[in-house]
């Protein structure tokens, strides 16, 4: 990769926190080690884990084959275990067959059931086998081989999230990152990652969500959260943060009690939140209170401004609705992100041009323009599927822009051209924005 992540990844610290309470002597790595491929050989051989667990996401299916083979080749009897977001929503066969060189794959939620594969593993281990048939049916969301078959365990999402140990903030230190919150209005503070709940009941028709966390939101509690808030603000010194879950503002009592907490506790933080995509908790009273509690940016999953494309793709919330609460969330001094995609499921370019226009008339702080993925388990990998009767597609070689595969009715290098005209724009409206807030009531005058 370019450059490495700006903030922790939540979910290997989870991991990492779950595992150290029974194997302490654990090594996680992210990349932003600045770690090429020889110090990565290097440091295989000196760790020399037994097991390595490899988390995936679609677009990164080349690098994680390509980090594999590295692995196999220095510890060729080391076990390797799959996770994240591609092996949870990835046929089982499909998965397994791209990844021959894995030992196995977990699918959704994996705190609980990685430490248990991990367990299963050493025991094992001891015996001179990796791991039997009884006690592999018995891992919630294992997927593994026996006798030629691929096999796999139904998920078991972890219903009392307030279970989960906080993230290894030991191991993922917020301080070795580089990120600054984007609604920050302070100076570059120390920033951390946080999430209050898991599951989404959205049926978002290119989102894969549910396929890990479920569509039922379960909520950690605001005591809970705050506790969290507490340790990373006294013993890490954060005082930036980024709540990164769907649903943050689904639970009103929730969002109330957890700024009430903030202010009582006199916490001087800011932080940016997402906004859940029914967005009737977005009210004066609560996004005041947002407000004195630190909250300086809110983001919200537009995705089109397409009346016809959001039916298409089962978008909750009407334009009118999203327009009065920009302006809502804007006249309370908060600044707001909206993020959209084009290339939906048949779009035509006269489709695409109408949410270009409803995105900029929105006046937000921030906006931020992707092409539509067919992230596999969505119904827009349904659709191209159907659309030009193939059974898969090759996630190693690739490429949204240049795919044989487009999803809308444009061509990928149409599409793809027609984004970077959109993004030109967005510079120049930035560039114009920066300017007029540098003008003063004086140069005006003038």
């Amino acid at each position: 990769m370019n450059e490495p992540p700006r903030i922790p990844d939540l979910g290997l610290a989870y991991i990492a926190s779950s595992l150290k309470k029974k194997f302490p002597n654990i090594w996680v790595l992210d990349w932003n080690q600045y770690m090429d491929e020889r110090k990565f050989e290097t440091s295989l051989i000196e760790f020399h884990p037994d097991v390595t667990g490899i988390k995936i996401f679609t677009k990164d299916v080349y690098a994680a084959k390509k980090t594999i083979t590295i692995i196999k080749r220095v510890l060729p009897s080391a076990i390797i275990v799959l996770g994240g977001p591609h092996p949870s929503c990835t046929d089982k066969d499909e998965l397994m067959g791209d990844f021959s060189a894995c030992d196995f794959a977990i699918k959704g939620e994996a705190e609980y059931s990685f430490l248990s594969l991990i367990s299963e593993i050493d025991e094992s281990l001891k015996k001179g086998n990796i791991l039997d048939h009884e006690k592999a049916g018995q891992i919630p969301g294992l997927v593994w081989r026996e006798k030629g078959n691929v096999l796999s365990n139904p998920v078991n999402l972890i219903q009392d999230i307030d279970t989960i140990d906080f993230p290894d903030w030991d191991m993922f230190n917020p301080g070795n990152y580089s990120s600054t919150m984007l609604g920050a209005t302070q100076n570059k503070k120390i920033s951390a990652p946080i999430i209050t709940t898991r599951g989404c009941p959205g049926k978002c028709g290119f989102c894969s969500a549910f396929n890990i966390n479920g569509r039922t939101i379960r909520s950690r509690s605001p005591k809970n959260v705050f506790s969290e808030i507490r340790l990373l603000y006294e013993k890490y010194h954060v005082k930036q943060f980024m709540f990164q879950d769907n649903c943050f503002t689904s639970i009103k009592k929730n969002l109330i009690e957890l700024c009430t907490l903030i202010l009582e506790n006199g916490f001087q933080i800011e932080w940016d939140c997402v906004s859940f995509e029914r967005l009737n908790n977005l009210t004066d009273e609560t996004l005041s209170l947002m407000y004195r509690a630190g909250c300086r940016m809110i983001h919200l999953g537009v995705e089109t401004g397409s009346h016809k494309t959001r039916k298409v793709i089962n978008k909750a919330g009407s334009l009118e609705e999203i327009t009065e609460k920009v302006q809502r969330i804007k006249k309370n001094h908060i600044k707001v992100c909206t993020w959209f995609m084009i290339g939906f499921p048949g779009e035509t370019k006269t489709d695409m041009k109408e949410t270009v226009r409803y995105a900029f008339s929105l006046h937000p702080d921030m906006i931020t323009f992707t092409i539509c993925f067919p992230l596999p388990g969505t119904d827009v990998y349904k659709y191209i599927k159907g659309k030009y009767n193939i059974a898969r597609v090759n996630w190693s070689s690739f490429d949204i822009h240049s795919s044989e595969y487009p999803v809308s009715a444009m061509s990928s290098n149409q599409l793809y051209r027609f984004l970077k005209t959109v993004r030109i724009r967005l510079r120049l409206r930035d560039m114009v924005y920066r300017c007029l807030l540098k003008i003063t009531p004086k140069t005006r005058k003038q």
